[in-house]
């Protein structure tokens, strides 16, 4: 089962969307927690992603729920509204790789964990897997975690996997760093750090010179960093709101003595973290690309 923000970015489909589509075209019903919050089946995303498709080839959203609901919809959609691209908002096999991984880790299948990533890795480009594929897959693994369905030893397993994927994405892309320095981690206590990794591997992918630092990084250490490299920026993985008093000690020291032009805050509670830092994108695509400019704009 999906959360509803799961499902929006699986089907490519706004959480507003799924909404108003449910109600007022009645294309799915979905499941309700104890809590009351939406909860959605592989058949609820297939017809989402099926009308997706519909509306995007110019079908009406009335006329794209009819079909779906009275099972019309052509035999061969590829052709009323063109193949799924790597490019568009998610390939269908996605929600396989992802049931995979799940059930992978939920038997401690390491084999079956590392098939399902060679799957989901292969969607599409780096950034669009992370976005729409593996935060996703790793929010549902860690739900599945927190409800007892996924022991803590399978989610380790599952995460250890992903952190040697991630770093090998990361080390692949070093032929192309000879942009500006930037330095990215995380601030001192802070442990999860696959996001910033993934975002590091994107700014690397993009051309910059990357230093890695990784998690729990005292304040000392990221002043040494900046003033080894040079560093035109600076980026914090702010996680959770825990993390924020360290992220902000990181940022006051570095802002107040000027040791780098930009400052940067990524992550969950990122948001007005400090004056001066700049919050990015929510995307690891949409981030690198905001940091890029920011550092082609700072001196020189």
């Amino acid at each position: 089962m999906y959360t509803i923000k799961q499902a929006s970015r699986l089907t490519g489909v706004s959480v507003a969307s799924l909404r108003t589509w449910e109600r007022r075209y009645g294309v799915v019903e979905p499941h309700r927690n104890d809590s009351g919050y939406r909860l959605y089946d592989e058949k609820d995303l297939s017809a989402m992603s099926t009308m997706r498709r519909l509306v995007d080839g110019g079908w009406s959203p009335a006329e794209a729920a009819d079909a779906v609901r009275r099972g019309t919809v052509p035999a061969v959609l590829d052709q009323v509204v063109g193949p799924e691209t790597s490019t568009g908002p998610h390939p269908p096999n996605a929600v396989t790789y992802m049931q995979r991984f799940l059930s992978s880790a939920e038997q401690m299948d390491t084999a079956g964990i590392e098939e399902s990533l060679d799957g989901g890795f292969a969607l599409g480009s780096f950034e669009h897997v992370v976005d729409s594929w593996l935060f996703p897959t790793l929010e549902a693994l860690g739900e599945g975690w927190a409800r007892g369905e996924i022991d803590v030893a399978g989610e380790h397993a599952a995460s250890h996997a992903v952190h040697r994927r991630l770093s090998a994405a990361f080390d692949a892309a070093a032929s192309r760093s000879r942009g500006p320095a930037v330095v990215v981690g995380l601030p001192s206590g802070s442990q999860h750090d696959l996001g910033a990794l993934a975002f590091a591997t994107a700014i690397r992918r993009r051309g910059m010179d990357v230093l890695y630092l990784g998690a729990n990084v005292p304040v000392s250490s990221w002043e040494a960093a900046v003033r080894s490299r040079e560093a035109r920026a600076a980026v914090m993985s702010v996680v959770s709101p825990k993390d924020r008093p360290s992220a902000i000690a990181v940022a006051e020291r570095l802002l107040s003595q000027a040791l780098v032009p930009t400052v940067c805050a990524g992550g969950a509670s990122a948001a007005n973290l400090a004056g001066g830092v700049q919050t990015l994108a929510s995307s690891i695509g949409l981030a690198a690309q905001e940091l890029d400019q920011l550092t082609h704009g700072t001196g020189d």
